[in-house]
Formats: structure tokens, sequence, C-alpha cells
């Protein structure tokens, strides 16, 4: 395999501030969970429309104007995305929040600054991979 193929994406990192949804991906290709970004949820939504292969969404609770913990239900109003079977973590930077948050949604819920093995192994989790970090 040469460098210039890529596995399809896995994972999309949702997140208003560029460099973390850079970071956030670049770490995941680094130990090969393949992933994509966006930086609001309308490119989310566009994204998980034409990248079919994504399995996981990665989000930020709080997103410039928006809730990223709208994505749940903006999917399942979307005809193209409704019976997808996607698995989804948010992030917050709240500490007071992760708790109520993961209660909500029934969704785990990592606060900020998320611990990179912590991250890596949830998802590996959620994509069935074990949670061997490299």
């Amino acid at each position: 395999m040469t460098d210039e193929v890529q596995a399809p994406a896995l994972i999309l990192v949702v997140d208003d501030v560029q460099e973390i949804v850079e970071e956030l991906v670049a770490l995941l290709e680094l130990v090969d969970l393949p992933a994509m970004g966006a930086h609001s949820l309308a490119d989310a939504l566009a994204i998980l429309e034409s990248v079919t292969s994504i399995q996981v969404v990665a989000c930020d609770v709080r997103l410039n104007r928006e809730s990223g913990l709208e994505i749940i239900q903006r999917v399942a109003n979307n005809a193209l995305l409704a019976d997808r079977p996607l698995k989804y973590v948010f992030m917050t930077g709240d500490p007071m929040r992760p708790d109520a948050i993961a209660a909500q949604q029934r969704c785990p819920v990592l606060t900020k600054p998320v611990q990179p093995r912590e991250l890596i192994a949830l998802l590996r989790d959620l994509l069935g991979t074990g949670s061997v970090v490299g």
C-alpha cells in the first residue's frame, strides 16, 4: 500500500475550533483510526451524508452558537441518515456537565482537555476494535 491510499474515515470529529479538530484527526490517524473533521453541525451532516463509512461521531458540546448535542436529533430527522447506526461521544470543557449529558443522551462524555489514551480506547471500543493503544 502506498502513502497516497487512505482508509475510509470511521470517525467524524466535530469542534468549532479548527486546531482541536486538526489535532484530534492527526492523533487518530497515527493510531490507525481514520478520521475526518467538521467545524459545525451543518458541515458534520454534509460529511455524514457523503461519507458512509463513518461509524462514530466525536462532538464538542458547545459549538459556537450551536449545541453539539443536537447532532443526534438532526441525524434522526435526516432522511439520508436516520437509519445509520451511528455512535456518539461528546466532549465538554464544563466539568459540571459530563454526568448530566451522559444521562440525557445515553452517550459517553469526555471532559476537556481530552486525554488521548482515554479517547482512543473509547473510540476503539465503540468501533469494536479493542482498546490497545499503540
